[in-house]
């Protein structure tokens, strides 16, 4: 197959060996026995991306698109063999004012609640943020011809709720579908910005709510930090609690469960055995206790009151019966989950005096003492492109050691207004200094750019040569997430969450060591924040639904992270975004048969949905990966990695501190840069 043709045949290799060769002429995978290829022409009715040459004598088994559709589409998955995935990330402005008038009647209001309730971005809402997005909305008039939005737009950001009138939707000017009244399209604009997925023409005078992305996420995200901060000042006001840090009532708050009962159901017992603690979220409770001596004493516990709370620190029994007086919605949580979570509370009260006055080890972060100047630094050859400039090998000709130097053209930081997004990466990298992490050595800084001297890895990129081999077997895939975890181990112990695990972020050392780069996204955290921010296939659940996150969206990331290089694909992927975005939600994960029982268990422990009962989040932390049976039964030895004296599963070709054939062949940044003005200039912080 040739690159630029269209694609009407499916291929399945029986035999030989054939490569993969860019529209360029740059040869990045090899394709053996049991590969395929041909299948994204197929799948997306699109040119050929790369043309597929024999190397050896090669014995295929060859299917048309006829046969593809009916037999393949939809019942395999194939792996996405596309360009390096660029990370999204939800910029929020607090909205000066309403783009149009808000107002609108209870009638309203309740059907436009309707509408959204099974809406992915509204089904994770309760009702009060939903009525609060209801609430942003405003209503547009479209006339019969408009179209309200079209496909390709890369400034989307609204999502509408038809009111009246039809809308046809267009993909490649084809009518696909009709929507109604009633109907909602656009959400995946209340996330971030990406392009329209398809073009909605008004095919008569219709109108429409409209809900703007920063109004949304402005509303939801001020919701959610609103009562946030009430439960855990409410959560202070229980007395064995109070020893607790913020981060720790952060995991109880979050870890507490809803469960209803019905008027005059017993909730409790006296003399039961203890094992729940109870917060009264709606409706009231009655509390009666006998005494010896056959007294009865009774009270009312209302809406916000607690009860059952020294099942947390005690097995004493239950020192009164709780009775529902109305239909109550209570929040629990059992004291084995609390265990799991935070350890014995008697425990933990006895450490917290202790722990209060020692500091944390953070690292100081102080320029490598025999680093050249910037001027000195020779260049050797291009590594990659970020978002925001390129990354170079450059060689100190003094200390003749090289490093990667990136290059971040100010001009585009200013344009994007990502200032603040620059100095969060270099205040957190000077905060970390790990084996297992790309670490800053200097920056520096001229007319035009600002620069971050870092740790090279010439033994290339993870994502290269996982597309160039596929998959991985369960052993080089157990070696590479053992180092994610123990960067993850060392970045969580001084409060930073990492966000943005991929292959395309891990890069491999001379010797085959993984290590951790990129952390545009990376930040100090002591409980949630709320930015949505990640790459698509990789986002946790929380993300998704922009119900804030902490630690557990790193220990969702290595659960993808495994699944992908065992499978050669990530386990919610979909061509639409919208629909890999469903499937994370619904958290439905299917596993290829030839994944081992233990790598199952620990991508399950890893993939809950609901952070608290994560892997790497339960007390233990990173201990309950390392002390899984995919790693014991295997017998591997932690101590020898942390010495690197294991031996990594694939060892890199490098001759030299100059020698850059790992990395993809790249061109140089050929985008002129320029200078900004006084006032938007960051230097003093370089």
């Amino acid at each position: 197959m040739k690159v630029d043709t269209h694609g009407t045949e499916f291929f399945i290799i029986v035999k030989g060996k054939c490569e993969v060769i860019t529209r360029e002429g740059h040869s990045v995978a090899e394709l053996v026995e049991n590969d395929y290829c041909g299948e994204q022409g197929l799948l997306r009715a699109t040119t050929r991306n790369a043309t597929v040459r024999a190397v050896t004598k090669v014995l295929t088994l060859c299917c048309d698109k006829r046969t593809f559709d009916q037999v393949l589409v939809g019942t395999v998955r194939f792996a996405r063999r596309t360009a390096k995935r660029p990370a999204i990330i939800g910029i929020v402005q607090e909205p000066s004012e309403p783009l149009g008038d808000t107002q609108k009647s209870q009638k309203d209001r309740m059907w436009l609640m309707e509408r959204i309730q099974d809406n992915l971005l509204f089904s994770a809402l309760d009702e009060g943020k939903r009525l609060a997005a209801v609430d942003e909305m405003f209503k547009e008039f479209v006339a019969k011809g408009k179209e309200l939005i079209k496909q390709g737009d890369t400034n989307a950001r609204t999502f509408y709720v038809v009111q009246s009138g039809e809308f046809d939707v267009l993909v490649n000017h084809k009518n696909v579908a009709t929507i109604q009244r009633g109907g909602c399209f656009g959400e995946l604009a209340l996330m971030y910005g990406t392009a329209r997925a398809a073009t909605c023409r008004a095919n008569q005078d219709s109108w429409v709510w409209v809900c703007d992305r920063n109004a949304f996420r402005s509303a939801i995200t001020r919701l959610h930090q609103q009562q946030f901060q009430a439960n855990i000042e409410f959560l202070r006001k229980v007395a064995i609690l109070q020893p607790l840090l913020t981060k720790e009532l952060a995991l109880v708050d979050e870890a507490m469960m809803p469960c209803k009962y019905e008027k005059d159901d017993i909730i409790i017992s006296q003399g039961d055995d203890p094992d729940k603690f109870y917060i009264i979220k709606r409706g009231v409770c009655m509390w009666t206790k006998k005494s010896p001596g056959g007294d009865i004493e009774s009270g009312d516990i209302p809406t916000g009151g607690f009860f059952g709370e020294l099942a947390l620190l005690n097995d004493q029994p239950r020192a009164a019966s709780v009775i529902a007086k109305t239909s109550v919605t209570c929040l629990e949580l059992t004291r084995q989950h609390f265990n799991d979570l935070l350890g014995p509370l008697e425990e933990l009260m006895q450490q917290r005096a202790k722990e209060i006055y020692e500091k944390k080890d953070k690292t100081t972060w102080a320029p490598a003492a025999d680093v050249c100047t910037l001027q000195q630094l020779k260049t050797v050859g291009i590594l990659g492109k970020g978002a925001f400039g390129v990354v170079s090998l450059v060689v100190d000709p003094i200390s003749k050691k090289s490093y990667a130097l990136k290059a971040i053209k100010k001009c585009q930081i200013v344009e994007l207004g990502q200032q603040s997004h620059i100095l969060n990466e270099k205040r957190v990298m000077e905060l970390l200094h790990s084996p297992f992490l790309v670490n800053l050595q200097a920056t520096y800084r001229d007319k035009y750019r600002v620069y971050f001297l870092l740790d090279v890895c010439l033994g290339g990129e993870l994502f290269t040569l996982l597309r160039k081999r596929r998959y991985f077997n369960e052993g080089t895939s157990r070696f590479y997430a053992a180092c994610v975890v123990e960067a993850f181990d060392y970045m969580h112990g001084r409060g930073i969450i990492y966000r943005d695990l991929k292959p395309e972020n891990l890069v491999l050392d001379a010797k085959g060591y993984l290590k951790v780069t990129d952390f545009g996204f990376a930040k100090e955290v002591e409980d949630r924040t709320f930015t949505l921010c990640g790459t698509p296939d990789y986002l946790a659940p929380e993300i998704v639904t922009g119900q804030g996150h902490g630690r557990g969206v790193d220990w969702w990331t290595l659960g993808i992270l495994i699944y992908e290089m065992l499978a050669s694909f990530p386990p919610f992927f979909d061509d639409e975004p919208i629909e890999t975005y469903k499937k994370i939600i619904k958290n439905r994960i299917k596993f290829p048969r030839y994944f081992s029982a233990e790598s199952k268990d620990l991508i399950k422990g890893l993939l809950r949905s609901k952070p608290v009962k994560r892997l790497g989040v339960l007390r233990g932390g990173a201990r309950n990966i390392q002390k899984h049976a995919w790693y014991t039964k295997n017998q591997f030895s932690w101590t020898k990695l942390k010495d690197f004296e294991m031996r990594p599963p694939i060892s890199p070709k490098v001759k030299g501190i100059d020698d850059i054939r790992n990395f993809d062949p790249c061109d140089d940044d050929d985008e002129d840069a320029r200078s900004v003005a006084a006032e938007d200039d960051f230097d003093d912080d370089f």
